[in-house]
């Protein structure tokens, strides 16, 4: 489901401004034109649907046309009249390119609120039109008595003459009517806006779920991210420390008896103690890398691919300044992935694309392996599980196709903020050879090696 926005008004907004009159002209206009063609499309669309669909044709370019319409209401209804419009929560499909496409238009099109800003649409200009042709006719009226006052001064009328002043007096009047049923065009607009478009209950509680449906994906990634620690903690470095104190406590009892066996035992405490330092290194960029702070995405999924057992092609392309939690989380599920490829997939390559647009940052990773990878919350392979989460948690979400024996897909979708001056995409396209090569040192040549610090 797409982001849900609510629009305050503001505090000191008056109930009747010449914008909201201007925008019962406007909506006059519309009706006299835009109205009956709208009307005309949709007919001549549903009619045209027995004949080989070809009302498709008519109605695809109506709906599209619709979206917009509905968007420009919301938000006419809050800069025109100040109202509050909660947007409800639209769905968004999981699928990508043209299927895609298809498919987000057809969950809004299917949604209630859709249609509802539609009726809204068609009546906003019916009540628009009626009010400004009122008003046009009184304003003819006032033209007409003035022009008969001033070219032909009195008027004879059914046997009984109308002096100038009284043609003046009916040419005024007119013309206020006619103000006044602008006014009264407008109050109706805001309270047909008030009424059909300004948000509901209904809408607040889906804006509620679509909430907790995001804090219960933290939630659990957290939960997943914490166990991972635990675990990596418990059974790696752990019994490590464990051996090390041992081996550091059997050369302090032989230090006086034998000498040359202590000091084979210390070097031997301080090659475990180098190699547990660097495990803790590497559960400290499981946490957060460091290379994704000082050089950003680009540079980190180039060192995750070549640490890769398994050849990977990386393509990024991606603007500077994405934010921290897009960053991680397009690097966590890009890692996550190329460790599941290695250990479980029995894949010969694999290759990893991240591209961006002005709404989202997406991720895909592709192998060429077994396939069968399924997302499980049972207690066993629930790695996906975890970057399911890690994804909701963002507002985004993970779709993973992977047929036994056609290899796996995984598209993460996550979601960007708007970034006024976002700069320009850059392009980095490289195969990246087997872990034979080791970048992590350039990534992190601006930090000191623990293991050099402890020689």
């Amino acid at each position: 489901m797409d982001d849900t926005l609510v629009h305050p008004a503001p505090e000191h907004r008056p109930r009747l401004s010449l914008p909201a009159v201007a925008a019962v002209v406007i909506g006059g206009v519309l009706f006299c034109s835009w109205f009956w063609i709208s009307l005309m499309l949709l007919a001549t669309g549903l009619g045209a649907l027995p004949v080989l669909g070809t009302g498709l044709l008519l109605l695809v370019p109506w709906l599209l046309a619709m979206q917009a319409a509905v968007r420009i209401e919301r938000r006419r209804a809050v800069a025109v009249h100040g109202i509050s419009v909660i947007v409800p929560a639209r769905r968004r499909s999981r699928r990508t390119g043209f299927p895609g496409w298809l498919h987000d238009l057809w969950l809004e099109v299917s949604s209630a609120a859709f249609w509802k800003g539609v009726l809204h649409h068609h009546l906003a200009m019916l009540v628009a039109g009626v009010f400004f042709l009122g008003s046009l006719t009184l304003l003819w009226a006032s033209w007409t008595a003035a022009d008969i006052a001033v070219r032909h001064g009195e008027l004879e009328l059914a046997g009984r003459v109308l002096p100038v002043w009284l043609l003046t007096a009916i040419s005024a009047a007119a013309l206020l009517l006619s103000l006044l049923i602008l006014v009264a065009g407008a109050l109706a607009d805001r309270g047909l806006a008030r009424g059909m478009i300004s948000g509901s209950q209904e809408d607040l509680r889906e804006q509620v779920a679509e909430l907790a449906e995001r804090r219960q994906g933290a939630v659990d990634a957290a939960a997943q991210e914490r166990l991972r620690i635990e675990r990596d903690l418990h059974d790696g470095v752990q019994p490590r420390l464990v051996g090390l104190a041992m081996t550091l406590g059997m050369a302090r009892n032989t230090i006086h008896s034998d000498p040359h066996r202590a000091s084979a035992m210390v070097g031997e405490a301080h090659s475990e103690a180098k190699a547990v330092m660097t495990d803790l290194r590497q559960l400290a960029r499981g946490i957060h890398p460091a290379v994704l702070t000082d050089r950003g995405l680009d540079a980190a999924l180039s060192a995750v691919a070549a640490r890769s057992p398994v050849p990977v092609d990386l393509r990024v392309e991606i603007s500077s300044g994405l934010g921290r939690e897009p960053e991680a989380v397009a690097y966590f599920v890009v890692s996550e992935a190329l460790t599941n490829i290695a250990k479980h997939s029995e894949a010969t390559s694999a290759s990893v694309t991240v591209t961006q647009t002005d709404q989202a940052l997406r991720v895909r990773i592709e192998d060429d392996g077994r396939g069968g990878a399924a997302v499980s919350r049972g207690g066993l392979s629930t790695g996906l599980a975890g970057l399911t989460d890690r994804v909701r948690a963002t507002g985004g979400h993970l779709e993973v196709a992977s047929p036994h024996g056609g290899g796996t897909v995984l598209m993460a979708v996550i979601p960007l903020d708007p970034r006024p001056g976002a700069g320009a995409a850059t392009v980095q396209e490289m195969p990246v050879a087997p872990a034979a090569q080791d970048t992590t040192a350039p990534a992190d040549a601006s930090r000191p090696d623990p293991q050099e610090t402890a020689r």
